[in-house]
C-alpha cells in the first residue's frame, strides 16, 4: 500500500528516524477504585485477532448461516458476547494495533498513520518530506540494519512476561522488531521488512518491459527487462543493502532456460533450480547473498507467468529465512526456526505477507493472488494448531491479516458502481471477502472445541471497512483555497513528496491518509502561520472541507468530518500529530497522489485501482471492528481496552498512562 517500497528506499536514504522516539517505560498505579478487581485467573486468555472484519458483513453471513460458530456467539445471551469494537481515530491498522498492545491513544503512542512527516530543519532540501511512520532502519557498516519501532509504550505481553505469565505471541501487527522478554516468545507479522529493507517489493521480469518503463516501476514493485537469445535469458535479482555501502544492494544473478519443460521455463539461481510450467509457481527458493565472509539468507517463490513468445515471470517478496534470519523476526531469535520445523517447512515472514501491490499492478491476476493467500494463511493456521497442542502458556496472542486485505482488493466486485468493477470477474470471485469470513468461523470453530471451561477468549478486529471509489486531491483543493502554493504560479505539479510547492507562500499541506498540517512559524523551516492565525486557519479549513461536495457524482458529500489534532490526539506525542484529521464519507478517501504529498490537476478523481476497498481515513463513528467472547462483555469496548483488560485477568496493576478499562463485564472463573 501507498508506494511502499518508494517509501523505506527513501528512508534508507534519509538515514534519519521521523520524529525519533523508542519504546519508553511505563509507571504501575493501582486499578481504578470503580472496577472490581478481577480474582486471580485459573485458566487461560487467547486473543484471536482477524485484521479488517466489519461487523455487518459478520452479522450478514451469520445470519444466512455461512458462519456458524461466529453465529452462536453473537446470539448468546442476547448478543451479550458480541460487541461493535471502538476502532482509533483514523480507524486504520498501525494506529489501532498500536492501541492495541500499548493501552494508549494515539497521542501517546506516536502512531498516526501509516505516513509520517519529517521536517527537515536544514537550508538545503525541501522542508518536508513523507516518511514512514511505523518503523525505521539505520543502515550499519557491518550486519543488518537496526530496526526501531516509532511507537511508544510497552506492549501489554512484555508487561506479562516480565511479570512471570508465560506468553505467545504470533503474527500481532507492527510488533517489530520483537520485544525481549523475561518468560515468552514472539514471531513478529506486520511490520517485518523483505530482505530488500523494504515493506514489500515484488520484481516482475518480462520482455514485455522497456527500459523506460522499467525506469518507472510501480509503486511496491521492481520490474526488469528481459531478452531472450537463444531460449536463454537472465536478470540480476537485487537484495539487502550491501553492509556499510547502503544504498548500494547485493544481487544473484537468476538464469532461464525458456521451453524447458515444454511451455515453461527452467529458473536457476545459484545452486537451486526450479523447472515451472506456464502458470506454476515454485517452492520457496533459498536465496543466498555474499559478502565477504558474511551470508544473508532469504526465500522467495518463482510463477512463471508466460514462457513462449513472450517471458514473464514473477518474484515474490524476498522472505527472511526463519532458519537463519538476518536480522530478528522473533523473540527468542531460534523461536522462528522453531516455527518451521513445527511447521515441517519454511514460511513466508514479510509482515505484509499477501501480494496486494502485485495484483493493484496487474502483474498477477485474482486467482494467483488467492491462491497465494491460501499458502500463507494455512501456515497461519498450522502456527496456531501447534500453540494449542501445547501447555506451556497462559497467554496466546495470534492474528491473521486476511479479512483486511482480500476486503481491500476484492470491494470492487461486490459493487457495481465502483470504477474497477468487473461483471466477469465478479462471477468468478465476487464471493472472496465471504470465503476468507468462513474460513475465519473455521478457525473460531476450532479454537472453540479445544478451550477448557476456565479460558476465555476474545475475538477481535481493529476496524470495518468502506467502499472506495474516489480520491480527493486535498492538496489541490488547498491550492484552489490559496491555502498552498506552487511555484511559479502552477495549478498543478506531477511531482510528490511536495516538491513544487512554494514553502514562502503556503500555509498548509497534506500528507497520508487524511492528515492536514498547517506550515508553522518555528515548527517548519519556512513556517509562515504564526500561532495567533492557526486556530482561525484550522477552523477555516475544517469549515470549507465539510461543506464540500462532489457535483460531478450528484452533489454528494465528500466529507463527514474534519478533527482537529489539538481535540483527538493529546498525549505525549501530540508535538508529532497533524492539525487536521479528515473523516470522508463512504466511497471517498484522500487520493493515492495526496498520500506523498502530491499535486495533480482536477479534485476528485475515479480510485483507478482494485485496491477498492478501505477504512484508513473514514470516520471512527462508523468503521468500528468486532469483539467477541465466551464471556459477557461490557457495553461499549473499545481497542485500547485490550491491553488493560489482558493485565486484569492476569491480576496485574494497570499502568496510569492506559487510557481503557477491562473488556470482561464479570470475573473469570
Amino acid at each position: 500500500m501507498l508506494k511502499r517500497a518508494r517509501l523505506w528506499q527513501f528512508a534508507l536514504s534519509c538515514l534519519a528516524l521521523f520524529a525519533g522516539c523508542g519504546s519508553c517505560g511505563h509507571t504501575a498505579a493501582p486499578v481504578d477504585a470503580g472496577q472490581a478487581e478481577l480474582e486471580a485467573p485459573t485458566g487461560r486468555l487467547l486473543i484471536l485477532g482477524f485484521d479488517g472484519v466489519d461487523p455487518r458483513w459478520l452479522r450478514r453471513w451469520a445470519d444466512e448461516g455461512k458462519l456458524p460458530h461466529l453465529a452462536s456467539m453473537l446470539s448468546a445471551d442476547q448478543g451479550s458476547h458480541f460487541r461493535p469494537l471502538r476502532s482509533t481515530n483514523p480507524p486504520q491498522s498501525p494506529v489501532a494495533w498500536a492501541s492495541f498492545s500499548t493501552g494508549m491513544n494515539p497521542g501517546d503512542h506516536g502512531i498516526f498513520d501509516f505516513i509520517g512527516r519529517r521536517l527537515i530543519t536544514s537550508s538545503s532540501g525541501p522542508p518536508v518530506l513523507p516518511f514512514p511512520a511505523t518503523t525505521s532502519f539505520e543502515p550499519q557498516a557491518s550486519g543488518p540494519p537496526v530496526a526501531t519501532n516509532l511507537r511508544t509504550g510497552v506492549p501489554f505481553w512484555k508487561t506479562l512476561s516480565d511479570d512471570g505469565v508465560a506468553v505467545e505471541v504470533i503474527n500481532v501487527p507492527y510488533s517489530f522488531p520483537p520485544d525481549p522478554m523475561r518468560n515468552g516468545r514472539m514471531l513478529s507479522g506486520l511490520g517485518v521488512p523483505d530482505l530488500r529493507e523494504t515493506n514489500s517489493t515484488f520484481v516482475y521480469a518480462g520482455t514485455d518491459i522497456t527500459p523506460e518503463r522499467a525506469a518507472r516501476p510501480p509503486g511496491g514493485g521492481v520490474l526488469v527487462p528481459l531478452r531472450v537469445e537463444a531460449g536463454r535469458a537472465s536478470f540480476s535479482l537485487q537484495g539487502p543493502t550491501r553492509p556499510g555501502h547502503a544504498p548500494e544492494r547485493l544481487a544473484l544473478n537468476v538464469e532461464l532456460r525458456v521451453g524447458e519443460p515444454a511451455g515453461g521455463l527452467t529458473v536457476t539461481v545459484g545452486e537451486e533450480q526450479r523447472a515451472l510450467t506456464a502458470g506454476e509457481m515454485s517452492d520457496f527458493v533459498p536465496l543466498v547473498f555474499r559478502e565477504g565472509t558474511t551470508e544473508i539468507h532469504g526465500l522467495a517463490r518463482f510463477l512463471c507467468l508466460e514462457a513462449g513468445e513472450n517471458v514473464r515471470l514473477f518474484v515474490t517478496p524476498i522472505s527472511f529465512d526463519p532458519r537463519r534470519p538476518y536480522s530478528p523476526i522473533s523473540y527468542p531469535n531460534g523461536y522462528a526456526a522453531r516455527v518451521a520445523e513445527s511447521l515441517g517447512h519454511v514460511y513466508k515472514t514479510v509482515g505484509w505477507d499477501h501480494d496486494t501491490s502485485a495484483l493493484n499492478d496487474e502483474v498477477i491476476d485474482e486467482g494467483e493472488f488467492l491462491r497465494e493467500m491460501n499458502v500463507v494463511e494455512t501456515d497461519r493456521r498450522a502456527m496456531l494448531d501447534d500453540a494449542l497442542r501445547r501447555d506451556d502458556w497462559r497467554l496466546l496472542t495470534w492474528v491473521s491479516t486476511s479479512t483486511d486485505r482480500v476486503a481491500h482488493m476484492f470491494y470492487r466486485l461486490i459493487d457495481p458502481e465502483h470504477p474497477r468493477y468487473d461483471a466477469a470477474l465478479a462471477a468468478r470471485y465476487g464471493d472472496a471477502i465471504e470465503r476468507e469470513y468462513r474460513r475465519m468461523d473455521e478457525t473460531v470453530g476450532h479454537v472453540l472445541e479445544q478451550l477448557r471451561p476456565a479460558d476465555t477468549l476474545l475475538i477481535i478486529s481493529d476496524h470495518g471497512f468502506h467502499d472506495y471509489r474516489w480520491g480527493l486531491h486535498v492538496n489541490q483543493w488547498l491550492r484552489q483555497r490559496g491555502l498552498l502554493t506552487l511555484r511559479g504560479g502552477a495549478e498543478s505539479s506531477p511531482r510528490e513528496f511536495l516538491l513544487d510547492v512554494d514553502w514562502s507562500q503556503t500555509k498548509a499541506y497534506a500528507l497520508g491518509t487524511g492528515q492536514i498540517y498547517l506550515n508553522m512559524r518555528g515548527r517548519e523551516r519556512d513556517g509562515i502561520v504564526s500561532a495567533e492565525d492557526a486556530p482561525a486557519l484550522l477552523q477555516q479549513i475544517r469549515a470549507g472541507l465539510e461543506a464540500l461536495t462532489d457535483e460531478s457524482h450528484a452533489g454528494r458529500s465528500i466529507v463527514r468530518r474534519v478533527y482537529l489534532g489539538s481535540e483527538i490526539f493529546a498525549g505525549g506525542r501530540h508535538a508529532d500529530a497533524p492539525d487536521l484529521q479528515i473523516a470522508f464519507e463512504e466511497y471517498y478517501r484522500t487520493s493515492w497522489e495526496t498520500i506523498l504529498g502530491g499535486v495533480p490537476a482536477g479534485l476528485v478523481a475515479d480510485n483507478p485501482r482494485k485496491w477498492s476497498g478501505d477504512h484508513a481515513a473514514s470516520d471512527v463513528r462508523d468503521t468500528p471492528g468486532i469483539l467477541l467472547s465466551n464471556r459477557a462483555l461490557v457495553a461499549e469496548p473499545g481497542i485500547v481496552d485490550l491491553a488493560p483488560t489482558a493485565l486484569r485477568f492476569f491480576h496485574q496493576s494497570v499502568p496510569a498512562n492506559y487510557v481503557g478499562q477491562s473488556v470482561l463485564a464479570q470475573e473469570a472463573p
